[in-house]
């Protein structure tokens, strides 16, 4: 059961992560995000803002002991988490009342760069994800 459960949340954080990315990349090329490519970033971003902290806390605990990961999984991991909740409280910070436009500007900068920074972070996973399961696999059937 578990194994589906994993399989589920890798394959949501990628099609979330591959919308967020796709929606964003006028950004990169000196446009602005508006319209319905702002409308798809908005709900990708509240499956994302959802998501990730159960991926966090599903996927804790195995990513803490190097019997139940390994180090590039782990490193993916970590990565993508920490530049999530960047991500999550940049934007979540130019919601308050209290800081400037200037601020605000520089907090959706940062915003991106945590954003896109997701990107590798995830990539990172993924390799780590499937090199711990071939390595396990391998284990298994492997006598002594």
């Amino acid at each position: 059961m578990k194994i589906w459960i994993d399989r589920i949340l890798i394959f949501a954080l990628v099609v979330v992560l591959a919308v967020l990315t796709a929606t964003a990349l006028p950004v990169l090329f000196g446009g602005h995000l508006g319209g319905m490519w702002l409308l798809a970033h908005m709900i990708a971003s509240g499956a994302l803002v959802f998501g990730l902290p159960v991926v966090a806390l599903i996927w804790m605990w195995p990513n803490l002991s190097s019997h139940t990961s390994g180090a590039i999984q782990r490193l993916g991991f970590w990565s993508l988490i920490t530049t999530g909740l960047l991500t999550i409280a940049t934007v979540g910070a130019c919601m308050l009342p209290f800081p400037s436009t200037e601020t605000m500007h520089q907090l959706i900068q940062w915003h991106g760069y945590a954003g896109f920074a997701m990107v590798p972070a995830l990539a990172v996973l993924l390799w780590g994800i499937a090199r711990w399961r071939r390595i396990q696999s391998t284990r298994s059937v492997t006598p002594g």
